[in-house]
Parts: C-alpha cells; sequence; structure tokens
C-alpha cells in the first residue's frame, strides 16, 4: 500500500515536470493578507502569534461540505466527531468537548457564531479561514484559550459574480449550492446564498488501515465494524445566506447578514456496539451587522450580534415524530463589539468595549409528559469587558501588547429536579498579552509572544445531576453525573517562540510553545455500591501543562524551476512532548484524554494555469486516549488490553486508539471559463477510524461536481 501510495505522489510530480514553462507566475504574497481576527486587520508579517491561513484554493479543492471537515483536513486539530451532525474542535492539548463550552472560539466575520458545532457550516459561502493558535482571551475573553477560528464569508465586488454547484455521489449523497454577489450601485452591495446536503443511505464503514495496528486497537473499532454498514447515518441540512452592505458616504458604512441554518431528520445511530438509534433536527438564526466610520487617522466600528441555536432531540429514529422530545435546548447568544483603531506614525492602537450575553434553557423527558432532570440548569452568562492593544513597527520589528478587563457574572438558575438553588457569580479577570517579531533579511523572521487566558466552568459541571438508565446490548447501564458547585474557573498561561521563512516558492514556520492550564476541569469515575448507580464527578486538577512543536510549509517546485504550472509540495505537523495533568487530592501526574499525540496534514497539488487542478491529502491522525464507556458491550475488551502508563490502572479502563493515515483525492477541468467539473474521493483508501470511541467515521466516498459561474 505504500509504495501505491509513493507511487502516484511520483507520477503526479513527473507529470508536472514534463510541462513546459512559458514564464514564472508569482503566488500570491503572504506578507499582504490581512488578518481580520486581530480586530485591528494587522497584516500577517506583524503578527507575533501563531496564524494559519486556509485560502480559497484549498476550501475549492479539499473534499469537504462543512467547516468540520474542512478544518480537520486543512489545519493540526483535535476533534470529536459523531455521526448526525455533531463534531467540536480543540487546538494544543486543549482538548475538545462535546457537552460543554469549548476551549476554542468560533467566529463569523470576527462575531461569535453562537456554536461551536462545526458541522452545521458549510463550505459553500466561506472565502477563507482564519486560525490562530494559542490564548487569544486579551481580544475576545473566555472561549480563546486554545486559540480562535474566523470565518470569514464571500463579499461583494465591484465584479457580478455567481455560481451554481450541484454534486452526487456515495451514500446516496446529493449537494446544491448557490450563491450571488455584486454591487448593484456604488453604494449597495449583496450577498446571497443557498445551499442544500442530502444523505440518503446509511454510509459504509472503511475496510483497511493503512498504518499497522495491534490486536487490541482492532478490538477497540471493533472487526465486525470493516466494511459494514453503519444504520441510522442519513440527514439532510439546508442553509440560507444573505448579506447586505450599504456605504452612507466615504466614511460611514453599514452592512447586514443573516445565516438560518436547518437541519432535519437527522439520523443519530448512536455508538456502533448498541445502536441505539434516535433522530434529531437543528436549527439556527445568525444576525450580525456592523457600523463603521473611517477617517485618515482612525477606523470605529461597532457591531451589535444575535444567534440562536435550538436541537431537538426525539425518542427514536421514527419518521412519526408524535411520539415525543426526549431532549430540547435553546441557546442565544447576543451582544454588542465596540473597537476604535488609531493610526498614529509607526503605531496602531485598538481600544474597545464589549458586551456579551449568553443564555442557556433546556427541558428533557423520560417518557411523554414525564420531566427528567435535564444535563444542565438553565443559566445566563453576562460579560462587560475593556480592552486596548497596540502594535508598534519599528523598522523590521513588531511590539504587539495588550490588556483586557473582564467582568463576568455567572447566573444559575433553579430548578426543582435537580434540587439545586438560584445561585450567581461574579468574576474579574485582568489579561495581558505580549508579542514580538523580527523581519530579518532575505525572508527570515522570529517571534515569540506570551499570553494568559481564562475559562468559566459550564452549569454542566457546576450543578448538573441526572441519570442515564439504558441498555448496553443485553446489559443494563446506569450512570450518574454529578455537578460540583466548588469548581473553579479555568486559568492558563501560554509561551511561544519561533522560526519562519517565506520567499516566493518557499514558506515554512517552527513554532515551540508550553501551556500551564491551572485549575482545568477533569472527570473521575466511582463504582456504585448495590443498587447504586456509578457516577461521574466534575473537580478541579491542580495543573495541567501542555507543550509541543508545530511545523507547517510548502514549496512551489512549479515556481523554483522556471515553470509556468503551479506544483506545490505542503505539510504540516503538531507534536505533544507534554499533554497531562495533576490531580489535586492524589498529585499523580496523568496524560489528558482525548488529545492526539500527533495531527499531521500534507499533500501536493498541481495547477496547469489552464483550467486543471489537482490534489492528493493526506491527514496524519495521531494516537489518543479516551476511558471506555462500553466495556459491557465489547467483552473482548479485558484488562489486559487497558493503557496502565501516564499514571492510570487496569480500573480506570483507558484505552489507547491507534493513529491512522486519511488520504483523500480531487481533481477538477474547466470546460469554458464559466462551466467546470470534477471529481473529489474522501478517504481515498478507505480508511477504519473514529473522531469519538464507538462512533466509526464514513468509509470511501466518492463524488462527482459540476459547477457553473455567471
Amino acid at each position: 500500500m505504500y509504495k501505491k501510495i509513493l507511487s502516484g505522489v511520483a507520477a503526479l510530480l513527473a507529470f508536472a515536470g514534463m510541462l513546459q514553462a512559458q514564464e514564472t507566475v508569482k503566488d500570491y504574497d503572504l506578507d499582504e493578507v490581512v488578518v481580520t481576527a486581530t480586530r485591528m486587520n494587522l497584516p500577517l508579517k506583524s503578527i507575533p502569534q501563531k496564524v494559519e491561513i486556509i485560502d480559497k484554493d484549498k476550501i475549492l479543492s479539499i473534499p469537504a461540505e462543512n467547516a468540520a471537515e474542512l478544518l480537520k483536513r486543512a489545519t493540526n486539530l483535535d476533534m470529536i466527531q459523531y455521526p448526525g451532525a455533531s463534531a467540536t474542535v480543540g487546538m494544543r492539548g486543549f482538548s475538545p468537548t462535546a457537552h460543554a463550552r469549548s476551549y476554542t472560539l468560533v467566529m463569523i466575520d470576527g462575531l461569535p457564531s453562537g456554536t461551536s458545532n462545526l458541522t452545521t457550516l458549510p463550505t459553500s459561502v466561506i472565502e477563507r479561514i482564519e486560525v490562530i493558535k494559542g490564548p487569544y482571551s486579551v481580544l475576545y475573553g473566555t472561549d480563546a484559550m486554545g486559540g480562535v477560528i474566523n470565518i470569514i464569508t464571500k463579499k461583494a465586488t465591484l465584479q457580478k459574480t455567481g455560481e451554481v454547484s450541484l454534486k452526487g455521489g456515495s451514500f446516496g449523497t446529493t449537494s446544491f449550492d448557490a450563491n450571488a454577489a455584486g454591487m448593484l450601485s456604488d453604494r449597495v452591495g449583496v450577498v446571497v446564498g443557498f445551499s442544500n446536503q442530502i444523505q440518503q443511505k446509511d454510509y459504509r464503514i472503511g475496510g483497511k488501515n493503512l498504518l499497522k495496528i495491534s490486536k487490541t486497537e482492532k478490538l477497540i473499532l471493533d472487526e465486525k465494524s470493516y466494511d459494514d454498514v453503519y444504520p441510522n447515518t442519513t440527514f439532510q441540512m439546508s442553509q440560507l445566506f444573505g448579506k447586505l452592505n450599504y456605504s452612507v458616504n466615504n466614511q460611514w458604512n453599514v452592512s447586514v447578514s443573516s445565516f438560518y441554518n436547518l437541519a432535519s431528520d437527522v439520523e443519530t445511530p448512536g455508538n456502533y456496539f448498541t445502536q441505539i438509534a434516535s433522530k434529531k433536527d437543528i436549527g439556527r438564526l445568525n444576525l450580525f451587522s456592523e457600523i463603521s466610520h473611517t477617517s485618515e487617522n482612525n477606523k470605529l466600528i461597532i457591531a451589535p450580534y444575535y444567534s440562536n441555536e435550538k436541537n431537538w432531540n426525539y425518542e427514536t429514529a421514527a419518521s412519526d415524530k408524535t411520539n415525543f422530545i426526549s431532549f430540547k435546548d435553546d441557546v442565544s447568544e447576543y451582544g454588542v463589539r465596540t473597537n476604535n483603531t488609531y493610526y498614529l506614525n509607526h503605531i496602531t492602537l485598538l481600544a474597545g468595549m464589549d458586551y456579551d450575553v449568553l443564555d442557556y434553557q433546556s427541558t428533557r423527558q423520560s417518557k411523554k409528559g414525564n420531566e427528567a432532570s435535564p444535563y444542565k440548569p438553565n443559566n445566563r452568562n453576562q460579560r462587560l469587558s475593556a480592552f486596548v492593544q497596540t502594535n508598534y513597527e519599528l523598522g523590521d520589528l513588531s511590539i504587539n501588547g495588550g490588556l483586557r478587563a473582564n467582568y463576568i457574572r455567572y447566573k444559575i438558575f433553579k430548578h426543582d429536579s435537580l434540587s439545586n438553588k438560584s445561585t450567581s457569580d461574579n468574576f474579574f479577570y485582568l489579561i495581558p498579552s505580549l508579542g514580538l517579531k523580527y523581519n530579518l533579511p532575505k525572508g527570515f523572521n522570529v517571534h515569540a509572544s506570551v499570553g494568559k487566558a481564562f475559562s468559566i466552568p459550564d452549569a454542566f459541571a457546576t450543578s448538573g445531576f441526572y441519570e442515564v438508565n439504558t441498555m448496553v446490548g443485553e446489559w443494563p447501564f446506569r450512570m450518574a453525573y454529578v455537578g460540583n458547585a466548588d469548581l473553579k474557573p479555568e486559568t492558563s498561561i501560554t509561551y511561544e517562540g519561533g522560526m519562519g521563512y517565506y520567499r516566493d516558492t518557499f514558506y515554512f514556520d517552527l513554532t515551540y510553545f508550553n501551556t500551564t492550564h491551572k485549575n482545568k476541569i477533569v472527570t473521575r469515575r466511582t463504582s456504585g455500591m448495590g443498587n447504586e448507580a456509578d457516577s461521574t464527578h466534575y473537580e478541579n486538577a491542580k495543573s495541567a501543562s501542555m507543550s509541543g512543536l508545530e511545523f507547517i510549509g510548502s514549496i512551489n517546485i512549479g515556481q523554483l524551476v522556471g515553470w509556468n504550472n503551479k506544483v506545490e509540495i505542503y505539510g504540516g505537523l503538531t507534536y505533544m512532548f507534554n499533554n497531562t495533568f495533576t490531580e489535586f487530592a492524589t498529585e499523580k501526574v496523568k496524560d489528558l484524554l482525548f488529545v492526539n499525540k500527533a495531527n499531521g496534514n500534507f499533500g501536493i497539488s498541481y495547477d496547469n494555469r489552464k483550467g486543471f487542478t489537482t490534489r492528493l491529502h493526506a491527514r496524519y491522525k495521531g494516537r489518543r486516549l479516551e476511558r471506555d464507556g462500553f466495556s459491557r458491550a465489547r467483552p473482548l475488551i479485558t484488562k489486559e488490553n487497558y493503557y496502565t502508563k501516564g499514571g492510570y490502572k487496569e480500573t480506570d479502563k483507558i484505552l489507547q486508539f491507534s493513529d491512522h493515515l486519511i488520504f483523500d483525492y480531487s481533481a477538477f477541468y474547466n470546460l469554458t471559463p464559466k462551466a467546470r467539473i470534477g471529481i473529489s474521493v474522501s478517504n481515498l483508501f478507505d480508511e477504519n477510524y473514529t473522531e469519538k470511541d464507538g462512533y466509526n467515521m464514513p468509509g470511501r466516498n466518492i463524488m462527482g461536481h459540476v459547477s457553473y459561474f455567471f
């Protein structure tokens, strides 16, 4: 198999090498890229933090229907993903979580997206994505401990443009996208879009493993899962998008945009071992607006926003929804972001205030009309922040520093079935940051930064109490989840430094990072006595430590040797040296769960500049640890199979998951300047792998593409 992979890469390179060059084509200059997530629109060359840009070329050529699939294929991160349109991400040891607020802030056009579920954000309206790794609480407060993902949508341009695309392929999947953008007049610009994706058949799980895996690792995946059809994995999802921009005059500008996403009849199959199916609907509305005033020396932005996401979970996967809604949550996030940027010779000064509110409500039923304890009580999080940040350009040296004052009021409402009291708490944090970047002659640069961050514990961990009573195969399963009112907020400080190089054909960056994470919230399981249920408790760890090395680089061989054709080899790797936490009670040091030892992306792309493009891309997913939640459904997993290193013993029931290599391929050809056809293959070599234990991902997926531009 490895020989086939290497032969395919070599053949692609040889094919490119036979093409004759006419002239050297200069690629897009990275120094010209402006990063909007900095809130003062700094050029990439002036930013000391680690920034990765997912550009339009990758968005168009990497097989991905939503932001989750795109991000895991285009940058190095950890992910928890389930069948049934659910995926969250984590970075640099800040583990992803599917049940609480994320350590990674997801934004749309610089404003909170109102969701951490990246599967509900289609790629069809995305212009590019900025990924800032490391703490960014100085600009965005809580939820930005691990990093920031800023999804930038399409904008109206002077030239009116439009696109209609149709895709179809494996598992009865069809996708339709249509969008148009342009200036209706000198002052008015409009962008509209619609997307719809349907998977009508249950998907097939992969049948192979490219890398060698042990017998235990194969048992974890379940040997029966190879090439098996995963029942109840169909779904359909639609989104409407609109953006209106009005230039009042040369100084004042107003824009309004809206997303409406509806995922209906999304089958949630349950884990592969028990396959207890259900069904859900997801509805999300985003309203964004921005009022800006630009003068010679400053730019003022006032940006109100509102988002609402509802999830309806039904008892069974039957189409008859008259049974009952077993769980429903309603999350609203709204507020206003304001900042003023001053330009004073070599100094850029940003000052502003943010007001944000997060409201959470939920209901749960065990039977129709029978209320059950919700997973967490209704709660509200109000945040008022003031911040200042400056960037000083002294020749080739950029100095970036900031300070944010955060006042947070957190209220938990009384809920009878939880037997909790109505409580509130106030928090105040000062968050500093400092960074330097020095651009050396001949394209080299060195950069370093330090930043603090914080995260307020979710009501799920502080006040939740509920029991799960179900069957796991032939065995009853009972688990109680117990909140801890004494949980402390989490804080972290991250140091990072590295060097980079960029000159026309070649780019690389190497960054070392080290994070000390205090009061990290972890879980502890205890076994029930007699008829009592086992229980999961939330508690603060004494500390956690995450350190590692990140590399990203690319080389345009075509431009290097003077070809007119672009032949680019690229790659990136995040490797964790240390990823541990220390328990308060026992002082025992343990490895963190849900974090891959390494994450990598690499590939080769070719563009003949005459309408033909192709890309072979691979994702490396390193080893990770998870607690065995399906021990009764996996009787072949015994105590001898459990991970007993990193501070764990057999009774902890920790499993180590194998590493995986997942390839994707795409090829497109422009029949005319307005028509394009293509093919994409996700999971080219049919890898069987999971992003979360018990939930195997789809195998090989072939899609045909037809697009028309106008």
